[in-house]
């Protein structure tokens, strides 16, 4: 897995490259989000790193922390300019780089964090965003294989229970099998379940990570078990609540 600062570095260039798109490119839709411009894209991932940073304020015994950092958000300005969002995420990620290991409030668990797994979430978070973005505007997808690996690693073993505590739904294990260009296996994530049903996935890394996601992939195969499963989890982030543009 990537090491803190590694995480703290990709975080910080997606959040460059969704702020950094010329005016022509913020207005472009992304049919990954629906609803979505490249502009809406940048303040979310950005009011969300300040959720998080506020978060990170609250010891992990706070039950309320998560309502009380979401008031905290909603007073900030709307309409800002991408260059002064960017500024909030990257003061946000500033804090996510300490090493200190005190617990802080972790909304993912409902419990005790560290700087270093708020680093984990924003990289993921940021990261498949980014990847919404550069579907929009038809650029190349600039992730790693290794940063693939990691934010699905995060993603099985945070972001999709919580999604399954928050819908109340467990739709079965699954298995993704990441693969490099070469068709090389990458790495291979199990997301636990105390479900009957099973998938097992496979494809190039950036591709499996947009199919767990729910977002348009391309060239992943499921290679054993049930395809429901998969379409299972696809469908559960549209049945929680999201953040939503923040605009």
């Amino acid at each position: 897995m990537l090491r803190q600062e590694k995480r703290i570095q990709t975080a910080r260039a997606a959040v460059d490259y969704v702020t950094g798109r010329p005016s022509d490119e913020l207005v472009v839709a992304v049919p990954n989000c629906p609803g979505w411009t490249v502009y809406n894209a940048a303040v979310h991932i950005c009011r969300a790193a300040v959720f998080w940073e506020h978060m990170m304020a609250f010891p992990p015994t706070d039950a309320d922390a998560r309502t009380k950092a979401l008031a905290m958000v909603t007073k900030l300005p709307t309409g800002v300019e991408p260059a002064e969002l960017a500024s909030w995420a990257h003061r946000a990620l500033d804090q996510m780089a300490t090493t200190d290991p005190t617990p802080v409030y972790f909304s993912m668990t409902g419990g005790a964090g560290t700087a270093a797994l708020w680093a984990w979430h924003a990289a993921s978070e940021i990261g498949i965003h980014r990847l919404d973005v550069e579907a929009a505007l038809g650029h190349a997808h600039q992730i790693t294989d290794a940063e693939a690996l990691d934010s699905a690693i995060y993603a099985a073993e945070y972001f999709m229970p919580a999604l399954r505590f928050d819908a109340g739904e467990d739709p079965g294990e699954v298995t993704m099998e990441l693969l490099s260009e070469t068709g090389a296996l990458v790495g291979r994530v199990v997301i636990g379940s105390e479900s009957a049903g099973q998938v097992t996935m496979r494809g190039p890394s950036a591709q499996v990570l947009m199919a767990i996601w729910g977002r348009p992939h391309e060239h992943v195969v499921v290679s054993s078990g049930d395809p429901a499963v998969l379409e299972a989890w696809q469908a559960l982030p549209g049945k929680v609540k999201q953040f939503g543009t923040w605009t």
